[in-house]
């Protein structure tokens, strides 16, 4: 019995590690996803991506990346504000 909750754990113990390495550089806070304000500017830019939700992260990932230690919702304010500026031209 003691066999198997030391490989519970270690198992465990391996999904987290896991887990936590593949988390982008900046931190993502929990209201991230539950922030109304967030959840705007997530709809906003995929409706300026049309919907291509992998380079929207990809390019979430490159500023988080690029400019550490930022808001959450900056990171996406900055994203569509650098769209927008390159439609412009």
């Amino acid at each position: 019995m003691g066999f198997i909750v030391v490989l519970v754990i270690i198992s465990l113990s391996l999904a987290l590690i896991k887990l936590w390495s593949s988390q982008p550089q900046g931190k993502i806070s929990r209201a991230y996803f539950s922030d109304p304000k967030n959840r705007e500017l997530q709809k906003r830019l995929l409706v300026l991506l049309h919907g291509d939700v992998t380079t929207a992260k990809r390019l979430l990932r490159q500023q988080r990346h690029r400019h550490q230690g930022q808001l959450d919702n900056w990171y996406l304010e900055k994203v569509i504000y650098d769209l927008e500026r390159d439609r412009r031209y």
